[in-house]
């Protein structure tokens, strides 16, 4: 029997045209009143709606926001003639499996369809939320309107109700633990745990013990038997960062999690059936690691069943404003203040940063900037600006030429905390070292 698809337009030819590009896969009930179109749709049978979103009476969206009230597993296509990359933002933030601009694409509408009606029937076997679940702005911090960040969007609505693997590939500070967060929580796993891990942040001796548990004397200083994260995951989230640093001896074991399901513990004879899915994040090329025989090819298959991309700021500055936006009013409450935005003096100068800590070296500004306003609106006097090098500047011309390489690594290592507001966690992923060697070279106390 057919999927039944709801086609709701108020012009006619509109209307016609999907229910032809549709018909011969799907039984189609088309609407020219999306008002009647709601009352019928509640009633139940339908496995996706395509709808335009310029229409009287009521319009696509706030159509689409009833009826995922009603069914949130049901995916909504949005269908306009006025198609912009902020709307199109906003509505896939707010539940929209996809939005379409006219004129439209017949072989495209076909496979968005076809892709909607697929995670209907994911979501609905499942018994859960659904595919479609609203992205909360008070859990996620994943903010933009420009075109590569709208692709992040619309794969998280896709992915988060699956529990396929996930490599979210970005630079450091890009947000990848927020993205994976994100995921988490607009998943059927929402209520179970998300446990996170840095790989580089573990001494390779411990990782195997940290990730899969161990017996009592199972090795020296083994005083008693604990589970490991895959089991403190259980029925959650694993959330891998910097999985590019795993030891080549463990990631068979990883691999084998992957595959089967199970964990062993340290010292044990007897395997257990863990339920959980894994995230990973990575800021170097995998590929690259594979092809220099650092990573196993089959273990990174696995990961990257599906793969997010995360843009660096300086490819997106189209969202600075929005994100600036956001974090004021974030430390506004931290830090008791009422400031209502940014002076456009202070805005341009913020554009011809590269942004090297990306979205944490932003936020870090912000932060500061809010703590130090003297007034509503954030001004070059406020703070100084991030010790970033703009385009075609570089940071080594204030340094003497004869610099020894241990004094050079030091003076880099200088930079790039000023980068990170002395930020110790940030500049250590930036530099590619765990946060104890950072210390080690500088030859500082821990903080």
């Amino acid at each position: 029997m057919k999927d039944k698809i709801a086609v709701i337009d108020d012009h006619a030819d509109s209307l016609e045209i999907l229910r032809e590009a549709l018909s011969s896969s799907y039984q189609v009930e088309t609407f020219s009143d999306p008002v009647a179109a709601l009352s019928r749709i509640k009633m139940g049978g339908f496995s996706a709606v395509v709808t335009d979103v310029m229409m009287p009476g009521l319009n696509g969206v706030e159509l689409m926001s009833r009826l995922l009230e009603a069914s949130p597993s049901l995916p909504v296509i949005l269908i306009t003639a006025f198609g912009t990359l902020e709307a199109a933002a906003n509505t896939i933030k707010d539940g929209a499996f996809d939005y379409l601009s006219k004129p439209l694409n017949l072989n495209e509408i076909r496979l968005v369809v076809s892709n909607a009606v697929s995670h209907f029937h994911a979501a609905e076997g499942a018994g859960e939320k659904g595919a479609l679940q609203q992205m909360e702005p008070n859990v996620s911090n994943v903010v933009g309107k420009s075109e590569r960040m709208l692709k992040v969007f619309k794969v998280i609505g896709r992915v988060a109700p699956t529990n396929s693997s996930i490599l979210i590939e970005g630079e450091s500070g890009t947000g990848k633990e927020i993205v994976a967060r994100s995921i988490h929580l607009n998943s059927p796993r929402a209520e179970k745990p998300f446990i996170p891990i840095n790989v580089a942040a573990i001494p390779e001796q411990l990782l195997e013990a940290e990730l899969f548990g161990h017996e009592k004397g199972a090795f020296t200083g083994a005083l008693f038997a604990r589970d490991g994260l895959f089991t403190e995951a259980e029925g959650g989230t694993l959330f891998l960062d910097e999985v590019g640093e795993i030891p080549l001896l463990l990631q068979p074991k990883l691999l084998r999690v992957l595959q089967e399901h199970e964990v062993r513990r340290i010292g044990s004879s007897v395997s257990r059936i863990v339920d959980v899915r894994i995230i990973a994040a990575t800021n170097r090329n995998l590929e690259e690691l594979v092809s220099e025989k650092l990573f196993r090819e089959d273990l990174f298959y696995r990961l990257s069943v599906i793969k997010i991309e995360l843009p660096p700021l300086r490819e997106r500055q189209d969202d600075i404003p929005l994100l600036i936006d956001f974090f004021i009013k974030k430390y506004n409450i931290q830090h008791n203040k009422q400031v209502t935005g940014i002076s456009a003096e202070l805005l341009e100068r913020l554009y011809r940063l590269t942004w090297p800590g990306n979205v944490r070296e932003l936020e870090n500004f912000v932060d500061r900037a809010v703590a130090l306003a003297t007034g509503p609106i954030l001004a070059p006097g406020d703070t100084e600006l991030p010790s970033v090098r703009k385009q075609g500047e570089n940071w080594t011309e204030h340094l003497p030429s004869n610099l020894t390489l241990d004094e050079l690594e030091t003076e880099y290592i200088n930079h790039v905390l000023s980068i990170c507001g002395d930020n110790y966690v940030a500049a250590a992923e930036i530099l590619g070292i765990n946060k104890s060697t950072l210390y080690r070279k500088l030859g500082r106390p821990r903080k």
